[in-house]
């Protein structure tokens, strides 16, 4: 069993700029998940859930990895239900399910490995900016599991059976170029890079309107399991929402004065030649 330690098992940050920050901090423990671990995640969730929404998510592990997924050194039951065998296991279902859901980007910054359920956890974002040199793994079979926390699901969307089929059942390890020629990787970059990437594209999202962010999120999950027609039924509604406050009004002549600048600009060039 993992030496006991009195740090928090998950750190939350709500920074300056509006960008939270969960950070998975069991480092010694490269960063697997216990029921501590998923307890701390539903309170910061929670945080999340009911306040103003939040510019981003940055998703992160601790000390420059990512995680190994679940900890197999700790018992994953609890209590004495029907499935208390995976009662550990449902906890990280319910926090992948809600991680899904919120109406802000989210980004998993993976650093090192992503593997078991901690992949099934950066799936759930919206975005992975990976480190050239990560790697992601679901190797469950090879621990006579089956795949858990929505890994066959998120893979055989993005990927087709076929593919979803071979990586499962093979249980090997993708590096990071791979994932991104499978579009399982939003940006690769330079090892250590990860975390500040995405805090960079943080920090640039919802400048212009944090209401048509929250919106693009509700679109982007609706393409997920409606059709055309009902998505642009929503861009309709939320068109009009954006269109009748002051953001949009402003950009278009912040756009109509920088048009006039360049052209000014190129104006006075021309004149000097």
């Amino acid at each position: 069993m993992s030496a006991p330690s009195e740090d928090p098992e998950l750190l939350f940050e709500l920074r300056a700029d509006g960008v939270a920050v969960i950070t998975l901090n069991r480092p010694r423990a490269k960063n697997t998940v216990s029921f501590t671990m998923w307890e701390q995640f539903s309170a910061a969730l929670d945080r999340l859930e009911n306040a103003t929404p939040a510019r981003m998510l940055l998703l992160r592990g601790a000390e420059g990895y990512f995680s190994n997924g679940g900890d197999v050194k700790l018992p994953p039951a609890r209590g004495e239900g029907a499935l208390r065998l995976a009662a550990r296991l449902e906890m990280g279902q319910r926090i992948i399910r809600r991680l899904r859901a919120l109406p802000i980007p989210t980004v998993a910054a993976v650093e090192g490995g992503a593997y078991g359920v901690s992949w099934s956890l950066a799936m759930a974002c919206d975005m992975i900016f990976a480190a050239d040199n990560a790697r992601f793994g679901a190797p469950f079979l090879d621990f006579g599991l089956v795949p858990d926390g929505g890994a066959a699901w998120f893979l055989t969307r993005q990927l087709g059976r076929a593919r979803a089929a071979e990586i499962i059942f093979s249980g090997r390890t993708l590096e990071a170029a791979e994932a991104l020629s499978l579009g399982l990787v939003s940006r690769l970059v330079p090892p250590g890079e990860a975390v500040a990437q995405a805090l960079a594209l943080g920090a640039t999202i919802g400048g212009g309107n944090a209401h048509a962010v929250e919106l693009t999120k509700r679109l982007l999950d609706q393409a997920e399991s409606g059709d055309l027609s009902a998505n642009h039924a929503l861009e309709l509604v939320y068109c009009h929402t954006c269109q009748a406050g002051e953001e949009v009004p402003r950009a278009r002549e912040a756009f109509k004065a920088r048009a006039a600048a360049k052209a000014a600009a190129k104006g006075a060039t021309g004149a000097k030649e």
